[in-house]
């Protein structure tokens, strides 16, 4: 009896012995699994993430086909077994992951319809707005604000749910985050524009012609506009002006240095600041205190900036287009050139309107446009993004929400706001042409900047700009005359000159007593004048604060046929002194309507190299300047 019950014992262990085997067994499978599943989810979800960002990415640079694509792969992929047959399985280990993984699917959803809809109105608000079918054009934008608004709505809702699921799969809680705030402004633009466009009053916008011939901060002297019509989300009208057409009432002192050619400050010289919303802005006060839009209290909802680099390319898509009355054809080379030509001796014979043939161009030109094939149109919107980059298009609008995401862009043309603990330098060359004729047209202008990070945290520069004057190889007289170029350098805050030559001394009287001739001072130029000096050591130069930078300004003046150069040395203290590992930024603004070579030459400290190109001395050189120059460099110690 005892050896069977001995022999019962030693089964029982045994049985016990293999459960327990099996159980560990299992229990081991069952973590191998789940850690194993645990894996190739994470990598599931950073592969996501990444391919949300590229989707978002894409339809940030209006690649909205591409951005469709990839948000379709994207749905297609969270609901296959790498997703959802995972966390189902592990629903208990796993917590709110089947929510999560539903609520991506719902956030590639809505990307990939308001990339659709975005591809619709890249493809068709051209001929919708021109052919005056903008209620089209909003029914698509309200789809497009209805899939971000639930894209927004289903991120909100994802917040509560992924907290749970980050502990366990690190990045999976931020998969959707690319969408959520890269596309947060977008919505809250696309909202901003629906009721723009839907508003039951027209909206006036002020299409400005900039001539670089005749070159102005923001870009060129304003001999013509436009007053653009926008009528229930389409085209209702372009009626094209000379600007003496909103010659302002008001007495307003012009800035000093313009006081050399004129007496009262007017729309036609208001485009005074490297800022271009603070030009357009003073553009669109002047001519509304205009007899033309005084009376009826007309106000224009902002103003566009084109120049002739964009009408150019414009040409060169319609192909060239005959002028009937003004019995000249232009094309993307010889419009510019003519149109001064008939301008000048419309001038000269005291024509009624010498600015005819832009009048006359402006409707055919729309025709085209409207008219443009698929090709030429997607074409069309490339060069959109180009003449943006290259602020030969620029935007401002009195609609904070529209202007901000524009600027978000680069379409404003503003300048850069540098930070408090800005580490870098910043650089900007400006031109004005003050009783120059129209030579900018001719000049040949070279920028040469040698900068010097020091180990005390210093940096020197020595910023060289040759120009010639180009003109005598013109055979009209306006090309050929003097240019007098009033030259504004924007630096770092706080930056000293230390050296200078080139130049000459300048000083311009007031052609008129301003306060006994009832005339008013601008605030914002009172406050810019109030602050601006005489150097000392060097009197030709003078140096004020504006947009947050130091700018030294002075006068040249180069004949035709002749050569000029100016040369700054100037310096700044960094924030912080250089040191291993440290990002330097170079931040360089291009003058809209110019065109300049540009050599920038910029040295590590001693003991230091940059580590993007593993030497002491990073060079950039360019006849192509974008409107903004970004360059970030690592200081690492050799």
């Amino acid at each position: 009896m005892d050896k069977i019950n001995g022999g019962l014992n030693v089964k029982k262990i045994i049985i016990v012995f293999l459960l327990l085997s099996a159980a560990v067994i299992f229990v081991g499978w069952l973590f191998s699994s789940f850690y194993g599943a645990k894996k190739n989810l994470t990598v599931s979800v950073g592969a996501t993430a990444e391919k949300f960002k590229s989707a978002v990415e894409d339809l940030k640079s209006l690649q909205a086909g591409e951005a469709q694509k990839k948000f379709g792969d994207i749905e297609q992929g969270l609901r296959g077994q790498s997703w959802s047959g995972v966390v189902s399985k592990f629903a208990s280990l796993f917590g709110g992951g089947a929510k999560v993984v539903a609520g991506l699917q719902k956030l590639a959803e809505g990307g990939a319809i308001v990339a659709e809809e975005t591809d619709f109105l890249i493809n068709n608000s051209l001929n919708l707005f021109i052919g005056k079918r903008g209620s089209e054009i909003v029914l698509h934008l309200e789809a497009a604000e209805k899939a971000l608004t639930e894209i927004d709505n289903q991120s909100k809702n994802l917040s509560s749910e992924t907290e749970e699921l980050r502990s366990i799969i690190p990045g999976a809680a931020d998969a959707y985050l690319p969408l959520r705030f890269n596309l947060g402004r977008f919505n809250e633009f696309v909202s901003a524009l629906v009721v723009w466009l839907k508003s039951d009053s027209p909206h006036h916008l002020f299409l400005m012609f900039q001539n670089p011939s005749e070159i102005r901060p923001a870009g060129g002297f304003l001999g013509s506009y436009a007053d653009v019509l926008v009528k229930n989300a389409g085209l209702e009208s372009v009626d094209v002006h000379d600007i003496n057409d909103s010659e302002s009432a008001a007495k307003v002192v012009p800035p000093k240095p313009l006081q050399a050619i004129v007496t009262t400050w007017r729309a036609a010289d208001a485009n005074w600041f490297f800022d271009f919303s603070r030009s357009a802005e003073q553009v669109l006060k002047f001519a509304e205190d205009s007899g033309l839009y005084a009376a009826s209290g007309e106000k224009f909802a902002g103003a566009v900036a084109v120049s002739p680099d964009v009408l150019g390319d414009i040409l060169s898509l319609t192909g060239p287009i005959e002028l009937p009355q003004s019995k000249i054809k232009l094309d993307s080379q010889n419009f510019l050139v003519e149109l001064q030509r008939i301008v000048q001796q419309g001038q000269a014979q005291r024509a009624t309107y010498p600015k005819r043939a832009l009048r006359e161009l402006m409707p055919l030109l729309l025709e085209r446009l409207a008219n443009l094939d698929g090709d030429r149109k997607s074409e069309f919107f490339s060069k959109v993004q180009e003449w943006i980059a290259n602020r030969e298009l620029m935007f401002y609008l009195r609609e904070p929400r529209l202007q901000n995401f524009l600027g978000e862009y680069g379409a404003t043309g503003e300048v850069y706001d540098l930070p408090q603990d800005f580490e870098g330098d910043y650089l900007a060359v400006v031109d004005a042409n003050i009783g120059g004729g129209k030579s900018d047209l001719f000049i040949r202008e070279d920028v040469l900047l040698e900068s010097q990070i020091n180990a005390d945290g210093t940096v020197s520069n020595h910023l060289v700009v040759n120009r010639e004057h180009q003109g005598n190889k013109s055979g009209y007289w306006w090309y050929k005359v003097p240019n007098q170029d009033y030259l504004q350098i924007f630096t770092s805050p706080a930056s000293r000159l230390v050296n200078f030559s080139g130049g000459i001394e300048k000083n311009v009287k007031s052609p008129i007593d301003y306060g006994k001739s009832g005339y008013s001072p601008d605030p914002y130029v009172s406050k810019l004048e109030a602050g601006t000096e005489k150097i000392f050591n060097y009197p030709a130069v003078s140096a004020h604060d504006e947009s947050g930078k130091r700018v030294f300004a002075i006068w040249s003046k180069i004949g035709a046929g002749e050569r000029t150069q100016i040369i700054f040395d100037y310096k700044h203290r960094l924030f912080l002194p250089p040191e291993d590992g440290r990002i330097y930024q170079f931040i360089f603004e291009k003058q809209a309507g110019t065109k300049r070579h540009y050599k920038f030459q910029l040295s590590a400290p001693v003991g230091f190299r940059f580590r993007e190109n593993n030497l002491p001395v990073y060079e950039y050189e360019t006849d192509d300047m974008p409107g903004r120059l970004v360059v970030d460099l690592t200081l690492e110690k050799i």
